[in-house]
C-alpha cells in the first residue's frame, strides 16, 4: 500500500498556487494604498489643509492689497448713461493687521498649523485603517488556500483509507459497516474541499477589489510559517510608548490645544479689544487711460489703533460665553484623561494576548507534526489490517482540526502583533 510521508501537509502548507505575482503582506498593502479612492480622498483634504496653513502664513506676514476702479455713469447731473474715462477713478490700498487682542495674525498661524497637524493625522490614520483592512484581506485569502490544501491532504488520506478498506473487506478482514464508515467519510472529505475552495474563491474576489484587479484575477500570497520572533513579556516600556505616539490620542490632544487657543480668543474678544493696522493708499493711478493724481498726500499712509469693548447687557453675555467656553476646555481634557486609561488597558491587554497566541501557535506546530507522525504509522497499521478504523478516523479528524486551528493561529498573531502595532501609533504600511 502507498502511504503519505510525514512530510507530506508540513510540505503542502507551505506550498502556494501559481500565480503571475506573489504577495507578501507588505507588497499588497503597498498595491491596496495605492487603488484605495480613500487615501486619494485624504490626500486631496491634506493638500488643502496644507494651501490654508501657507495662506495664513501669508496673510499674516504680507499685507493685503486692493485694487478698485470706479466711475458714475449716473446721477442728477449726468442724466445720460454713459461711461467717460476722465471721470473714472482708480486707487490701490494695502492694510496689514500687526496686534489684535483677540485674534490676531499670530493667532491665524496657530491655528492654521493645528489644522495642519490634524490633517496630517487623519490622513496617517486613514493610511492606518486602509493597511489594516488589507492586512485583514491578505491573510483571509491566505487561510482559505492553505485549508484548501489541509482539505486535499485530508481528502488523500480519506481516499487511500476507503481503498483499504475496500480491499481488506474483499479479503474479509474488514466489515460492511467500515467500507460505509469509510465512503461516508471521504465523501465528508469532498464537501469539505469543495467548502474550501468556494471560501477560497470568495475570498480572493474580496482580495482583487482592494487592489483594482480583476475579481477571478488569481493570485498568491506569501507568508512565514515560522513562529515569530517575539521577545517575551513584552517590554513595559510600550504603554509611555503609546501614551505619545497613538494616532487617535494625538489627534485628541490637538482638537484639544484647538479648543484652548479658540477659547482664549473668545475670552479675549469678551474684553476691551486692541487692534493696531498698518495702511497705505494711493489715488489715481493713470492706469488704463484713467487720469493719474499728484496732489499733495498721496499716496497717503498710516497706522492706527481702535479699543471697542462689547459688553453686552452689564457684562451678563459676557460672563455667560466664558462659562460654556471654560466647559468645553474640560470636557475635551476629560475625553483625553478617558482615552489614555482606555489605551492602557489596550495595550496591557494586548500584551497578554499576544503572549498565550504565541504559546498556542507553538503548541499547534508540534500538535500538526505528533498527529501527522500518528497517521503515517496508523495508516501502515491498517493497511496491514493491525490499527482499527475508529483510531485511523480519530486521528484524521485530529490531525485536520489542528491544521486547519495553525493555520488561524498564523493569521491571528500576525493580526494581532498589527493591531498592537496600531496601539503603539507605529506605521504598519512601512
Amino acid at each position: 500500500m502507498n502511504n503519505f510521508p510525514a512530510s507530506f501537509l508540513l510540505a503542502a502548507l507551505l506550498s502556494a498556487p501559481c500565480a503571475a505575482e506573489t504577495f507578501t503582506p507588505k507588497s499588497y498593502i503597498r498595491a491596496a494604498l495605492e487603488a484605495s479612492p480613500t487615501m486619494r480622498k485624504a490626500e486631496q483634504a491634506l493638500r488643502q489643509a496644507e494651501n490654508n496653513y501657507k495662506a495664513a502664513l501669508l496673510d499674516a506676514a504680507l499685507p493685503s492689497f486692493t485694487l478698485s476702479i470706479s466711475d458714475s455713469l449716473y446721477d442728477e447731473t449726468n442724466t445720460t448713461l454713459r461711461l467717460k474715462r476722465e471721470e473714472a477713478q482708480g486707487s490701490l490700498a494695502a492694510a496689514l493687521n500687526l496686534y489684535d487682542s483677540a485674534a490676531g495674525p499670530l493667532y491665524k498661524v496657530k491655528l492654521a498649523k493645528l489644522d495642519y497637524e490634524s490633517a496630517l493625522l487623519t490622513n496617517l490614520i486613514a493610511k492606518q485603517n486602509e493597511a489594516v483592512k488589507a492586512l485583514n484581506r491578505f491573510y483571509s485569502l491566505y487561510s482559505t488556500q492553505r485549508r484548501i490544501v489541509t482539505a486535499k491532504a485530508n481528502l488523500a488520506s480519506r481516499e487511500q483509507q476507503y481503498k483499504d478498506t475496500n480491499e481488506q473487506y474483499q479479503s474479509g478482514t474488514r466489515s460492511r459497516i467500515e467500507v460505509t464508515q469509510s465512503e461516508g467519510d471521504k465523501l465528508q472529505s469532498e464537501l469539505s474541499l469543495a467548502q474550501a475552495e468556494t471560501g477560497e474563491r470568495k475570498a480572493l474576489m474580496a482580495f482583487n477589489k482592494l487592489i483594482n484587479a480583476e475579481p477571478d484575477a488569481q493570485q498568491a500570497v506569501e507568508v512565514s510559517t515560522r513562529a515569530a520572533e517575539i521577545k517575551l513579556p513584552l517590554p513595559k516600556e510600550d504603554l509611555a510608548k503609546a501614551l505619545e505616539n497613538n494616532f487617535s490620542l494625538r489627534q485628541q490632544k490637538i482638537s484639544r490645544d484647538r479648543v484652548r487657543l479658540t477659547n482664549r480668543s473668545g475670552v479675549m474678544a469678551n474684553y476691551p479689544r486692541l487692534k493696531v493696522d498698518a495702511s497705505w493708499r494711493k489715488r489715481g493711478l493713470g492706469i488704463l487711460g484713467i487720469p493719474g493724481d499728484s496732489a499733495p498726500r498721496n499716496p497717503s499712509y498710516g497706522i492706527g489703533a481702535s479699543l471697542n469693548y462689547a459688553f453686552g447687557f452689564l457684562g451678563a453675555q459676557n460672563y455667560l460665553e466664558a462659562g460654556v467656553l471654560d466647559a468645553a476646555l474640560r470636557s475635551s481634557e476629560l475625553e483625553i484623561e478617558n482615552s489614555m486609561r482606555a489605551l492602557k488597558t489596550s495595550v496591557l491587554t494586548a500584551q497578554k494576548d499576544i503572549e498565550l497566541q504565541v504559546k498556542a501557535r507553538q503548541l499547534l506546530e508540534f500538535q500538526v507534526k505528533a498527529n501527522q507522525d500518528t497517521i503515517d504509522n496508523l495508516l501502515t497499521e491498517y493497511s496491514l489490517g493491525g490499527a482499527s478504523f475508529l483510531q485511523l478516523d480519530s486521528s484524521q479528524t485530529k490531525l485536520l482540526d489542528a491544521s486547519n486551528s495553525q493555520i488561524s493561529a498564523v493569521n491571528d498573531l500576525d493580526l494581532a502583533l498589527t493591531n498592537y502595532r496600531v496601539l503603539l501609533g507605529e506605521k504598519i504600511w512601512e
